[in-house]
Parts: C-alpha cells; structure tokens; sequence
C-alpha cells in the first residue's frame, strides 16, 4: 500500500508551528512515548497509552520521519523483527502491519490522514448544527441499520466512550457524530451521514457544533478520516485542520 503524502491532503502543519507542536505530543501520548522521540527519525517500538494497551490491536503512526510500533506484549518480539528487517522508509505499510499482527494484509484498516485544529485555526464552513443524544438512543441504532456495521466502524459511532450527536430529519437521523476520548477530553471527531442524506453538509454542521463544544476544555482537537475518503477529507479541509501524520491499524486474532 502506499504512503499518501500528507501535503495533498490538507494544511501543511509547518505553517502552523504551535499546533504541529500540540499535534505531536497528542502522538505521544497516545503512542505512550516522550514527544522528543518524534525528533529522531526512523521506527521506534513503543509501550502504548493507555487507550492503545485497552484494544486488542497492532498500531503504526507515521509522523514526519518517525514510524511508532505499538502492540501487545506478546507480539514484540515479532514486531522486533519486523523493524529490523525493514527499511523505515518501507516499514508503514500494510504488509509490514499485517506481518506483525498475524493477519492478512486485507485485514488491516487505513491509513488514515490526522488533523488537528485549536481555537486560532478552526474555520467554521456553516452553522452549527445537531444535538446530543444518548447512547442508548433508538435513532441511532436506527442510522447504524442504514449506514451498515462497516461504516458505523469506520467512523468511530461503535466507540462507547464517546459524547453521541445526531442531526434530525423526519424523525429519524440524516447524520450523526461520535466525540472520542483525545488527550484527556471528548474531542476526537466521528462523522457518519444517512446514504440518502449525503452531499448536503449535514456532517459539516455536526462537526461544527462538535468542535464548538470541545475547544474550550480540549483546545485542540483531532479529525481522523481514512485517505480514500474524500468527502470526509474535504470537512477536515473546510473547517481549518491542518495535518499531521497517519497511522494503520490490525485487530489482533483471539
């Protein structure tokens, strides 16, 4: 698979210094490692935060020159070897995260484009819009019917531990998001829109109001989208996120 060059694919974070900065000790934390590992380039093994250490799972970010390996304790040694037989510029792959994990290359999710964006470079494309919901809520299990299991994965609805949003039509949901854990905060954006209700900003109002309610405590906050996702990758770019890194990710058997 390969590497997208992130420059394509929204703000270069260079021109934005403290958020690049900010961006990066988000990588960190969540890698379990001290951001001045970011400074030296080439593939480091690392312990994981605690989120990662929760899930069952092979992580690998790209960030800059420096690829970060995280996965349980009983594959690293095998991740070990992998490093080391890698080239780093060929070591964020598919093939390499599948070989670490044990699973087939099909197997492995992304890579998936990072950005961030604080209270200085947030641009609201719209008018916010939406409400928050209960997880419990029947309107959303009703979205996740429409949208199917893969895109209620794929646009982080399934994680628990998120604030829940939804946008209402008709008395049912024609877009929803899911406001993650991000450094301490609700502040990981979500976006998952109804089939017959795309194309029409819906998931950009959402993440409007999303952004408005987690900067005054986050301060910064983070977008995910895979790389093919270019409707996703076009809100990112509307609403002022700037990008920085990318990572892969391989559930591991059992």
């Amino acid at each position: 698979m390969e590497r997208a060059r992130l420059g394509r694919l929204g703000p270069s974070p260079a021109a934005y210094p403290e958020l690049k900065a900010a961006a990066q000790r988000g990588w960190a934390q969540a890698y379990g490692c001290d951001a001045e590992l970011l400074a030296q380039p080439g593939a480091h093994l690392v312990a994981g935060g605690a989120r990662l250490r929760s899930r069952h799972g092979v992580y690998l970010g790209h960030i800059g020159d420096v690829v970060l390996v995280y996965c349980p304790d009983q594959l690293r040694s095998r991740a070990a070897a992998v490093i080391a037989a890698t080239p780093p510029g060929e070591l964020f792959t598919a093939r390499s995260c599948a070989a670490i994990a044990g699973v087939p290359e099909r197997h492995v999710i992304g890579p998936s484009w990072h950005g961030f964006t604080d209270a200085s470079h947030f641009t609201p494309a719209c008018p916010p819009g939406g409400r928050r919901l209960d997880r419990d809520d029947p309107l959303l299990a009703d979205l996740r019917a429409a949208c199917g299991d893969d895109d209620w994965a794929d646009s982080a609805m399934a994680d628990p531990d998120g604030v829940a949003y939804g946008l209402e039509e008709d008395g049912r949901l024609a877009a929803a998001g899911n406001l993650t854990p991000f450094r301490g905060h609700p502040a990981d954006i979500g976006l998952l829109t109804r089939p017959d209700a795309r194309g029409r900003g819906l998931a950009t109002r959402i993440a409007v109001q999303m952004i408005c309610d987690a900067l005054p405590t986050a301060g910064i906050v983070r977008y995910r989208a895979l790389i093919t996702n270019t409707p996703s990758l076009a809100i990112a770019r509307s609403l002022g996120f700037a990008g920085c890194g990318q990572n892969l990710v391989a559930r591991v058997p059992g």
